[in-house]
């Protein structure tokens, strides 16, 4: 897998190669003989060239060898100096590297006036260090700017050895959700990592999911299922984490997918990095009403400061965006989950209280993983906005309790956090109300 991925990076970084080469050779043929009407390689022309060079080299780069990750902070701002500044010092060798081999230019100038092509020897010069100093600048980018864009010159682990191979074990509440169970038990079961101990908890189902379940576990050995009366999906995920027995532990909504490296690719920070403590994949975000689809949190956030409150940094995370909300992008350390459980008692965010109470039994790092492994299915019967979100209460319920959690004395960063997420929640309500008309 490792060498597929090296082999899948070098042709996409050889393709954005030749492709900034001939369009750069075009700009810069324009620039030349165009705008300035020279055949010689100017400093403006040329400084021009190098930095239009730059912005279209970012515009593919991000497009196409930046789609399974992203920059870190000031990443951006990296690749354009490094870009830029790497042109220049590079250029002028190769102007003085082509004064040495004379007749290989006349040589091509003698082929360029044989088929009668408008350039004279000092134009045919001029591109020449100009392609060709595009051309080591992306062979320096091959090597050398994955720790500047993204801090780091390997990417995340994705082999399929961990080390001690530990059990992860995957907890899936079910209440009536036959259309779409096979398919995420399929995604569950096809996994690139296989020690799995997967559990089924059937919340009183009345259509045949509990059917459904029995059957994949007459297929699966790894596959456990447990039948109760209908209270909840948070007792449901509470019974898995009992009867949960691994190293490790996640959690997948039935009518939800997963990406076939979901439980590998975020199981792999763990082992680079012993103080993990959670680790948080990007999420595949499908309205199934609209047949609409849009890959969200895969976005670097900064890590923790130096003096920052570990309170203070989690309400930074939950001002930022989502992806801190939900339990299901997410892979737990099992011993700390066992103490911690699902409240039942609430029917809004109850994802979030979990996930901010497992957060406070232990201290370790959190690890983003910046794709989009989980497949959210939007527009199920399951998943569609309840009354609970369009009510202002449960939003007022939900921040009394992270009130709660922070304590009575808040530091002054970690209230105007506070005050912030009161502010994205107000407009996340206002959201809900428009979107359930």
């Amino acid at each position: 897998m490792v060498k597929q991925e090296t082999k899948t990076r070098t042709l996409k970084f050889i393709f954005v190669g030749v492709a900034l080469t001939i369009v750069n050779f075009a700009i810069y043929t324009f620039l030349a003989r165009v705008i300035f009407s020279s055949n010689e390689l100017l400093w403006l022309d040329s400084l021009i060239s190098y930095l239009l060079a730059t912005f279209l080299a970012y515009f593919m780069h991000s497009r196409i060898t930046w789609k399974e990750r992203h920059p870190g902070q000031f990443g951006i701002i990296k690749f354009f100096l490094w870009n830029f500044l790497t042109a220049l010092l590079i250029s002028p060798f190769f102007t003085w590297l082509f004064k040495l081999i004379t007749p290989f230019y006349e040589f091509i100038f003698n082929i360029s006036t044989a088929i009668h092509l408008p350039f004279d020897f000092n134009f045919i010069e001029s591109t020449g260090v100009f392609v060709l100093t595009t051309c080591v600048t992306m062979i320096l980018n091959y090597f050398f700017y994955d720790k500047l864009v993204f801090g780091t010159t390997k990417p995340t682990a994705t082999n399929t050895e961990i080390k001690g191979s530990p059990k992860v074990s995957v907890v899936v509440p079910i209440y009536n959700t036959s259309k779409y169970l096979p398919k995420c038990l399929d995604s569950i079961i096809g996994q690139s990592y296989q020690n799995l101990e997967i559990i089924l908890i059937d919340d009183g189902s009345t259509d045949d999911s509990g059917k459904i379940a029995d059957n994949y576990a007459k297929k699966d050995k790894r596959i456990k299922v447990f039948h109760q009366k209908n209270a909840g999906q948070s007792a449901a995920r509470n019974l898995g984490l009992q009867k949960a027995a691994g190293d490790y532990v996640g959690f997948i909504d039935s009518d939800d997918r997963v990406d076939k490296s979901f439980i590998l690719k975020l199981l792999a920070p763990y082992e680079s990095d012993p103080q993990t403590l959670v680790t948080v994949c990007g999420v595949h975000y499908k309205r199934l009403k609209t047949n609409s689809a849009e890959d969200v949190y895969i976005n670097p956030l900064r890590p923790i400061k130096k003096h920052e409150s570990k309170k203070a940094y989690l309400l930074y995370l939950l001002a930022i965006d989502g992806r801190m909300y939900s339990s299901v992008n997410k892979l737990y350390r099992l011993d700390t989950a066992k103490k911690c459980h699902f409240d039942k008692t609430l029917k809004f965010a109850e994802d979030t209280k979990f996930v901010l109470d497992y957060l406070k039994k232990s201290s370790g790092n959190i690890h983003f993983v910046l794709e989009p492994l989980y497949i959210y299915n939007f527009g199920t019967e399951t998943s569609t906005i309840n009354n609970t979100a369009t009510t202002w209460k449960s939003w007022q319920t939900a921040y009394a309790n992270l009130k709660s959690w922070l304590g009575p004395h808040p530091k002054l960063s970690e209230s105007f956090w506070l005050h912030i997420i009161h502010l994205r929640w107000r407009i996340s309500f206002i959201r809900s109300r428009r979107r359930a008309k």
